[in-house]
């Protein structure tokens, strides 16, 4: 079951054709999000499986030991997460197991730490909030991730010095009710937190037929709420991610405010060719707040090399591979 984008393909495409001539991936291979039964169903599977606990990623991965996973992060380290949930096989999280991903993890940032100079911390990008395509016992049109297979994915990627970004893609939900609900897991010092806009639908909205978007008065809310879980527990800097396909997916992005342990990270999301791809980053970045740049492995018309990314203005931050 392949993350779904239809919602935005179009949006997209007009977009970068005033850039580039991208080539987007055809809406026929962006299916619906998941229905709330069907999630649930495959939540079971997964949890009845042992995939979460099965093998363990040999600690280090083959990187330093002091690998910098936790005290400051951007600029002076690079992020590289790998996307997905176990339930979503169409992602890379959804085609291994975590033990596996964590080591995969670490061997697509050894290329980004040679090709830089920068440290290259692996992580995921895990789906801690699924969007969905029904709404669901409370009407939100989203599905929220147990802790088992929460701590599951944390132990696997802690075990080679990584860290853990929770995706929240909340439907019909407030974002700050789902930052609220991970607290916990947010509250520890190797966890960040990444937004999907496109599928924030608002109270009447549907994923996979609304096109979603935040406003900057949101995103510093949400930066401000994590702000304070870093206060009170002393912790080290995180990031604050926040995925765009196009230029309507945030909104007034003028009025983001920077916080001093938040690293609020645009991450574009185009799909295409390089020649695209670098066009609607350069369009999307903001020079005065952190950056990220993601590759899709069967969707981009050609991958990017590790030297061409990093050779991007502004600067690339953080790494998304789905």
């Amino acid at each position: 079951m392949a993350i779904p984008r239809r919602s935005m393909l179009l949006a997209t495409a007009m977009t970068l054709a005033l850039l580039a001539a991208p080539a987007v991936a055809p809406a026929a291979a962006r299916p619906d999000p998941p229905s709330v039964a069907a999630f649930e169903r495959a939540t079971r599977d997964v949890l009845g499986s042992g995939t979460l606990d099965r093998g363990e990623a040999t600690r280090g991965g083959g990187l330093s030991p002091e690998s910098g996973a936790l005290g400051t992060l951007f600029p002076a380290k690079r992020l590289l997460a790998l996307y997905g949930a176990p339930q979503l096989t169409g992602t890379i999280l959804g085609k291994l197991s975590p033990a596996a991903a964590a080591r995969k993890a670490v061997k697509q940032a050894r290329p980004y730490a040679r090709a830089g100079d920068r440290r290259v911390i692996p992580g995921f990008d895990l789906i801690a909030v699924v969007a969905n395509a029904t709404p669901g016992p409370d009407r939100k049109f989203r599905t929220r991730q147990p802790d088992k297979l929460i701590r599951s994915y944390l132990r696997a990627i802690r075990s080679v010095n990584g860290r853990l970004v929770l995706d929240i893609q909340p439907g019909r939900a407030d974002v700050s009710d789902e930052v609220e609900a991970l607290e916990k897991w947010i509250d520890e010092p190797d966890v960040d937190v990444s937004i999907d806009p496109e599928w924030e639908v608002g109270r009447h909205g549907v994923p996979g037929q609304t096109a979603g978007k935040i406003r900057a008065k949101e995103i510093n809310r949400i930066s401000r709420q994590i702000q304070a879980i870093v206060d009170a527990g002393d912790l080290p800097p995180k990031a604050l991610v926040i995925h765009q396909f196009h230029d309507g997916s945030i909104r007034r992005r003028k009025d983001i405010v920077e916080r001093r342990d938040v690293d609020v990270t645009l991450n574009f999301d185009g799909i295409g060719s390089p020649a695209a791809k670098k066009a609607g980053y350069r369009a999307l970045s903001r020079r005065s707040l952190f950056n990220g740049f993601s590759i899709f492995y069967s969707l981009d018309t050609k991958i990017m090399s590790p030297r061409s990314v990093l050779g991007l203005e502004p600067e690339v931050d953080f790494l998304l591979f789905q």
